[in-house]
């Protein structure tokens, strides 16, 4: 009898346990999920699906969720414009590939269908997103949207997501997402590259408006590596989060408490590695807990130090800063940090200093030259029970006192363990490693992609080829001009992959590209998403007589650019640009170079700008360089400005532009009425240095900066000979050796700007040696 019973209880057992179904098409995937039943498992057939739509919208229960998965991880590939909406309660979707794509108008993973239909108790695992960035870096979209609640997001790899938007974002814009008990876990956020605007967060929790409601999401064990879109890594803006466990690796931002309060950050890992603009949290609004974190190697400072309390705004908007007050800092370790900063971000608007802040039981290795900064001179911190060891200084001040500290190895690191009741429990931190995090299925490509290192000689009697010859180059290559003459092209050189375009050595004169068509060309050379350029040896002639007319040496593309570009532009000339919009070199709305370099070259004869780099004016923060580098060059005989850098707005998101000019000449250049020579409007990081202004800027300025409070300005060992002013709102300029002497060239007239043996600036550069760009003279080529 108790035989019978069992195989009877088996078989209704076995019956009642649900078949896998396999679907092949976003259409019998819907219609299958509306239709199952708690425990079922629906399985999508291994393949490319191109532009799916996938809706999945399902009842399971906690203890028999419905499965959604591919027949084996990451066996379907989501391309071309494909989504997925979750509605519902207990659906589990696991090991899905998003690649080769873009989600177009949508996010790519939303927890609703619509208004009407959220997700709660629903799950996303061992998902990878990765090359699926919208091709404009400005156009915004999201990659994970969390709306309901009790919803999880783990195990998920996200690879540098290129364009405007957070990676990942929790939304409480509706009252059932809000005190949404949400996880995000043990997931691997794979780099973001500098956005050069706001809006790079890697991960944001609320919105302002509804900050001053609880989230009570938790982001836990997730391993963060060179997130550096913005300042803000994940960006906390609602109350009663916690932000744990986690790990960031050379990260160029922090963790932000920006609105909301009470929210708790414990136990992370701050991994610096002595990488620049490193940070780790900044503190603003009441009632929030920083404790047990451990801070190395953070070279941030500003917004990005490694702790950083903020000012607050009287009777602030909901939007602004509210008064950071009754915080509590404590039992954090700090490593060979650069700095922590308290009133960050004071300024005529953020005059309320931090109150009721109590920072204590912390332990500070080897700090640099201060403990900390207060903007305020102590007011509203209470420091207690810190200890600092291997600090340079000889006295500590109040409430720190020294100590030695013990090294451990814990996790294949040394970390100093606490002393004296102060600083992070590293033994007993659950200290993340990187294979932990992500999606396990998950391995990088390691395939080339084309790169190779070919030299393509070019003659001048296959000038016309060139266009179609730079096209078919593949990354990596060299192609070399080798003979001096005029190379006549009819056609712009569109370089879509890494160049080198160069003059061949011994060829005595520049190689001078004209433009040998009736038609008007936007630019010699084009620089297209995907690029990087370097140009040596090569003179650009923008106006030749009876032929079209060139509207830039070298231009960024006129379509919208999502990856960075690197140009390196040596021993070039350009002249004869004749027209108020044209320019040595421009770049166009929408493209953001990582670095410009110009060494060694002329720039003569240009109706417009030398460098234009001016194109974002949409007052944002956004702007067209991160780093612009010129040295040892000559502009002379320019109707506007040598270089127009522009940053307009007041955002505080992002680091740039910096902005380094050394070792220059610039005669007769822009002396229109409020003209500037360098007119460089919100430069963050500024040095000019060892340079003549001659005859230029005279119906304005030589220099004009309209800065923020806390940009760094220097101009130093510069002179300025019936120049105009050197401009800059706060007046902050560092450097004192300006100089209004007469150069003193060998043959001004002739653009021979080489000093005489008698001139007074021989000897009166940083260096103690001359001022100024060395000899360049026009057509002769000496490249090394």
């Amino acid at each position: 009898m108790r035989v019978f019973i069992v195989v009877v209880c088996l078989a209704l057992y076995i019956k009642c346990i649900a078949q896998p179904i396999t679907v092949k098409d976003p259409a019998a995937l819907k219609n299958v999920v509306s239709a199952a039943k708690p425990g079922d498992v629906i399985i999508l057939a291994n393949g490319e699906w191109k532009d799916a739509r996938l809706v999945l919208q399902g009842r399971g229960t906690e203890r028999r969720p419905i499965l959604v998965r591919p027949q084996t991880p990451g066996g379907v590939r989501l391309t071309g414009s494909s989504t997925l909406d979750i509605a519902g309660e207990y659906l589990v979707v696991k090991d899905l590939h998003f690649t080769n794509g873009t989600a177009r108008k949508n996010d790519v993973i939303n927890f609703r269908l619509n208004n009407d239909n959220l997700a709660n108790h629903c799950r996303i695992t061992g998902f990878v997103i990765d090359n699926y960035s919208q091709p404009d870096r400005f156009a915004n979209d999201n990659w994970v949207v969390l709306w309901g609640k009790n919803n999880r997001v783990d195990h998920c790899t996200f690879v540098n997501k290129m364009n405007m938007g957070p990676t990942l974002i929790v939304e409480l814009n509706d009252e059932r997402s809000q005190e949404n008990y949400h996880s995000i876990d043990s997931n691997y956020f794979k780099g973001r590259q500098r956005l050069g605007s706001n809006g790079g967060e890697t991960m944001r929790i609320g919105v302002s408006k509804y900050s001053l409601t609880p989230s009570r999401t938790r982001v836990v064990s997730n391993y963060f590596v060179r997130c550096n879109g913005e300042v803000e890594i994940v960006s906390v803006k609602s109350g009663e989060n916690q932000v744990s466990f986690n790990t960031f690796f050379e990260c160029e931002g922090s963790v932000v408490l920006r609105h909301g309060s009470r929210n708790i950050v414990e136990g992370n890992l701050f991994l610096g590695n002595k990488k620049p603009f490193t940070g780790g949290v900044r503190v603003i609004n009441p009632g929030h807990q920083v404790f047990n974190n451990v801070f190395r190697d953070l070279e941030g400072d500003d917004f990005r130090a490694a702790l950083s309390v903020m000012n607050g705004v009287p009777n602030s908007l909901i939007n602004r800063y509210y008064q950071v007050k009754d915080a509590d800092i404590h039992h954090n370790t700090y490593i060979n940090c650069s700095s922590i900063l308290f009133g960050a971000g004071k300024d005529a608007e953020r005059t309320l200093a931090p109150e009721n802040v109590r920072f204590r039981n912390n332990l500070i290795v080897a700090p640099r030259d201060t403990i900390y900064k207060d903007n305020n001179g102590g007011t509203g911190i209470l420091f207690m029970n810190n200890a600092v060891a291997q600090a340079k200084m000889k006295s500590l001040p109040a409430g720190f006192k020294p100590v030695s500290v013990k090294i451990a190895r814990i996790k294949s690191m040394d970390l100093p363990l606490p002393v004296a009741d102060a600083g992070a429990n590293t033994q007993k931190l659950p200290l993340l490693k990187l294979q932990a995090a992500g999606a396990s299925w998950w391995k990088p490509s390691e395939t080339q992609t084309g790169v190779r290192n070919k030299r393509i000689i070019v003659p001048l009697m296959n000038s016309t080829k060139l266009a179609g010859i730079v096209a078919s180059a593949a990354a990596g290559d060299t192609i070399e001009l080798s003979e001096a003459g005029n190379y006549k092209i009819t056609e712009e050189l569109r370089i879509s992959k890494a160049l080198l375009i160069t003059a061949a050595k011994g060829t005595g004169s520049r190689p001078l590209l004209q433009n040998a068509s009736e038609k008007n060309l936007t630019a010699f050379m084009v620089i297209e998403d995907g690029a990087d350029l370097s140009v040596k040896g090569i003179a650009f002639a923008g106006s030749t007589e009876g032929f079209g007319d060139v509207g830039a040496g070298i231009i960024t593309s006129a379509k919208p650019m999502v990856r960075h570009y690197k140009l390196s532009v040596d021993n070039c000339e350009f002249y004869d640009f004749n027209e108020s919009s044209f320019a040595g070199i421009k770049a166009l709305k929408s493209t953001y170079a990582d670095s410009i370099l110009v060494v060694n070259s002329m720039f003569r004869n240009i109706s417009g700008s030398g460098i234009d780099l001016a194109a974002e004016k949409d007052d944002k923060g956004t702007y067209n360089a991160e780093y612009t580098i010129i040295k040892n060059c000559i502009f002379t005989n320019i109707l506007g400005s040598a270089l127009n850098l522009y940053r307009g707005g007041n955002d505080e998101s992002t680091l740039g532009p910096f902005l380094v000019v050394d070792h220059c000449t610039f005669n007769e250049v822009d002396n229109r009425e409020q003209g500037a020579v360098l007119r460089l409007l919100g430069v963050q990081s500024a040095s000019i240095t060892n340079s003549i202004f001659s005859f230029s800027g005279q119906g304005g300025r030589s220099v004009q900066f309209q800065e923020s409070r806390y940009d760094h300005l220097k101009v130093d060992f510069c002179n300025l000979y019936q120049s105009g002013r050197i401009q800059s709102f706060y007046g902050r300029l560092t450097g004192r050796n300006i100089y209004q002497l007469d150069p003193q060239f060998e043959d001004r007239q002739n653009r021979n700007f080489s000093l005489k043996a008698g001139s007074e600036l021989i000897n009166k550069s940083s260096s103690g040696g001359i001022l100024g760009a060395m000899v360049i003279k026009p057509g002769k080529l000496v490249l090394n």
